[in-house]
């Protein structure tokens, strides 16, 4: 496999991810640099510059300058990550909420109605990040952004896995975000969110186990109540 836009460490990073959520690679396994350079038909630059991508992930560890294996990968670390995100999301939530911005309202508006018009994944897949863009402009701070674009790699290609096999499910949980938002509700909105994540994650971790990439087993424990409890009073 060679490399559409050679020489990107996005590039090399997604190629991992899809690796991981393939089954290929699995926790403790070693990631050879020289091997993804030749396969991929890059040089060992930006495969250090993926991995370093990765690690900011919590799904590559580097022992050693030229030495990488893969972290604890499991449903876990699905959840934790969009946990995380979850919190996020919903702080911004909240504040477009409190804020009602009539620009940024009609543009949510517009992007619902194409959302539960679509039926297409790829379509849906595109529509939900630019509603997700749009809030985030309207309701982070530049601190705040650079903090949710850290999440550009795990959580979007987990969230297809949701996308693929629950879509109906995911533009249900989508559009009760845009209805709290809508009517000026902070502590819905806030909920919402951390809701369809949620919903997202656990859906991504059965797709997983479906796949064999992850082992039959009883949900693990999260602190989803938490992260709603932190998220709770903290958009002033």
């Amino acid at each position: 496999m060679k490399l559409e836009r050679a020489n990107t460490s996005e590039a090399v990073a997604a190629h991992v991810l899809r690796r991981l959520f393939a089954g290929d690679l699995r926790s403790g396994q070693r990631v050879d640099l020289d091997e993804i350079a030749e396969e991929l038909g890059v040089s060992r630059v930006p495969v250090r510059e993926g991995l370093i991508q990765l690690e900011r992930d919590g799904l590559v560890e580097r022992a050693h300058y030229r030495r990488a294996h893969v972290a604890d990968f499991d449903d876990a670390t699905i959840r934790e990550a969009f946990e995380l995100y979850g919190m996020l999301s919903a702080l911004t939530n909240r504040r477009v909420a409190r804020r009602r911005d009539p620009g940024m309202l009609e543009a949510l508006g517009k992007l619902d109605e194409a959302l539960g018009r679509c039926d297409s994944p790829d379509e849906y897949e595109s529509l939900a990040r630019e509603f997700r863009r749009v809030v985030n402009v309207a309701g982070a701070g530049s601190h705040l952004r650079a903090l949710l674009r850290t999440f550009s790699g795990l959580v979007p290609v987990a969230a297809r896995f949701s996308i693929d096999d629950a879509l109906a499910e995911e533009r249900a949980a989508l559009h009760a975000e845009y209805v709290a938002i809508r009517d000026g509700d902070p502590d819905a909105a806030g909920e919402a969110a951390l809701a369809h994540l949620r919903l997202t994650a656990d859906n991504a971790v059965a797709a997983l186990r479906r796949r064999g990439v992850f082992p039959p087993g009883e949900r693990s424990p999260d602190a989803w109540a938490d992260a709603a409890r932190v998220v709770e009073g903290s958009d002033s």
